[in-house]
């Protein structure tokens, strides 16, 4: 990576920070971890993505302050959407797997984004690093219920 594109190192450092308790939900679903219940780690991932993707779309909703675009406010509020939604369904299979979709497309938006230059390049590689992360992790918390 050069210029525009390099990620600055403290949001590298910060974002990887934020993928631990992904990895920590699904490594529960595998094998005891610290105190937690069986099922408590699911549970948690799930809460923990509600809250991700819910800072996620603040980052648009900033966005969106900043440059005035209208319809960027109203798809920014989604993600919280979505989460709170993932909370609330009966299944954690359902809860999982709404989150997963709202990773992948807030991913996507966020790198066609910063493609287009809407976004600083190095956000787009960041977005997709960390969305990787969230995304296997709560694909590994879904195996143990499959």
């Amino acid at each position: 990576m050069s210029g525009n594109s390099r990620i600055p190192a403290l949001p590298l450092v910060l974002g990887l920070a934020g993928v631990l308790p992904f990895l920590a939900a699904a490594l529960s679903q595998w094998m005891p971890l610290g105190g937690l219940a069986q099922g408590q780690g699911i549970r948690g991932g799930i809460a923990y993505g509600a809250v991700v993707l819910s800072f996620l779309g603040g980052i648009r909703w900033g966005k969106a302050l900043g440059d005035g675009r209208t319809q960027d406010f109203f798809v920014s509020i989604i993600p919280a959407l979505a989460g709170w939604l993932a909370i609330l369904l009966p299944q954690p299979l359902m809860g999982v797997g709404l989150l997963i979709a709202g990773f992948m497309l807030q991913a996507m938006w966020d790198v066609k984004s910063a493609d287009s230059g809407q976004l600083p390049r190095w956000f787009g590689t960041l977005r997709a690093i960390l969305s990787a992360g969230a995304v296997i992790s709560l694909l590994a918390m879904l195996v143990p219920l499959i």
